[in-house]
């Protein structure tokens, strides 16, 4: 499922991080710190980055992998929009 509307990529990023870590939409917030709020370990990080790629239909390389544009749901975000307009 491709969710390229700029209008739709908050909600379908947080719809993709509680999906992989196992949370209700309404517990993700967007200063939440993916690893001290939301748990996301190594493997959970794996797993986020494959199901956004699928999600939006993009694939990630070495460069994109920054701690910085993982740090919080909302730095997830900006990525993805990012990678979606490009």
């Amino acid at each position: 499922m491709q969710s390229n509307s700029h209008g739709h990529v908050d909600e379908a990023v947080i719809s993709t991080i509680a999906q992989c870590c196992n949370k209700d939409v309404s517990e993700i917030r967007l200063d939440h710190s993916l690893a001290n709020d939301l748990d996301v370990d190594s493997i959970l990080f794996l797993e986020l980055l494959f199901a956004l790629e699928e999600r939006f239909g993009f694939q990630m390389d070495v460069d994109d992998l920054h701690p910085e544009k993982f740090r919080s749901v909302q730095s997830v975000i900006r990525f993805v929009a990012g990678k979606i307009a490009a």
